[in-house]
């Protein structure tokens, strides 16, 4: 399946969404559009430059002199307000959801997130006032403890249906145990919740590709415990700036099977090309977020693995 929507703000005029519920679409879109995304990278780039962004929560104007360019990856370095290309585009998507009534409206949202040192978690409490956040923080005697708190998303402390959106940024890859943390995240959102996600994406192929896993008696993220199955990969840690996060794996399409294997309904692909909100990537001129449900209290369609959870 794949659709496209416009977004019909008269100030967002540059703006594409595709969605995709499986690999086999996707690639025929691939095959159609891969040619010119080069193009389409740089007139996103010259709107950009030549008009600014629009705040894709507040609708107000940025204009290009505000904005910062950290380095060549324009989704990981076009910044503003505390805020990157791929982080534009997840608050897109939630207004999307907001303006169709799929979730509730800004100010009575309940959201999580699990991070809480970064400029975004600052933005989602200054504008979603129900929001609540948490590092990742093992060691009990870790002095950060004191100021965030602790969460495994693996093994959530959180109760059932508690929270109307969980939002997670580059943060698949450093799962120890995904599927196990896409079940948590089914279990906490309230029925007809959404998680919606950004991750680095192996978007040309099916199969998620393995770089390390973990022993059941190790400790999570040290590639001196973990399984390594290549060089050790390590992406950047807020709270852990000198060691970072071990990369475990980089999802492919397959995480769509995971997330329905784990009690998520309706998992998508949007591909979110938004040079008006100062959405853009490098290789390709759009970001990717997974956007998947939790089923309808009424629900009786979910795997037997996950028939823990409470709806």
């Amino acid at each position: 399946m794949s659709g496209a929507f416009v977004a019909p703000s008269p100030a967002a005029l540059h703006v594409e969404i595709q969605s995709f519920s499986d690999f086999p679409s996707f690639q025929e879109f691939l095959r159609r559009s891969l040619p010119h995304w080069p193009a389409q990278v740089q007139q996103a780039l010259r709107l950009i430059a030549l008009h600014g962004i629009t705040d894709p929560i507040l609708h107000t104007a940025v204009p290009a002199d505000a904005l910062r360019l950290l380095g060549g990856n324009y989704r990981e370095t076009l910044e503003a307000h505390n805020c990157l290309s791929r982080h534009r585009a997840v608050l897109l998507m939630l207004q999307h959801l907001m303006d169709a009534d799929a979730i509730p409206p800004r100010q009575q949202l309940e959201l999580y997130c699990p991070e809480s040192v970064t400029g975004f978690a600052s933005l989602l409490r200054q504008h979603f006032p129900h929001s609540m956040g948490s590092e990742y923080l093992p060691d009990p005697a870790d002095p950060q403890r004191q100021h965030y708190p602790h969460q495994d998303l693996c093994a959530l402390t959180l109760g059932d249906d508690c929270v109307d959106v969980v939002v997670c940024n580059e943060l698949f890859e450093h799962l120890y145990d995904l599927p196990a943390a896409l079940a948590e995240i089914a279990r906490i959102l309230r029925p007809g919740g959404r998680l919606v996600a950004t991750f680095p994406f192996a978007y040309d192929r099916y199969d998620t590709i393995v770089k390390a896993r973990h022993r059941p008696s190790a400790t999570p993220g040290v590639a001196a415990e973990a399984e390594l199955l290549c060089d050790p990969e390590y992406h950047g840690n807020p709270v852990s700036a000198e060691q970072g996060s071990l990369v475990y794996q980089i999802p492919g399409w397959d995480l769509l099977d995971q997330a329905r294997t784990a009690g998520l309904a309706n998992p998508v692909i949007h591909w979110i090309a938004a040079p008006s909100y100062g959405v853009v990537g490098l290789e390709i001129p759009a970001v990717m977020v997974l956007v998947a449900e939790a089923p309808p209290a009424d629900s009786t369609e979910h795997d037997p693995a996950v028939s823990h959870r409470v709806v």
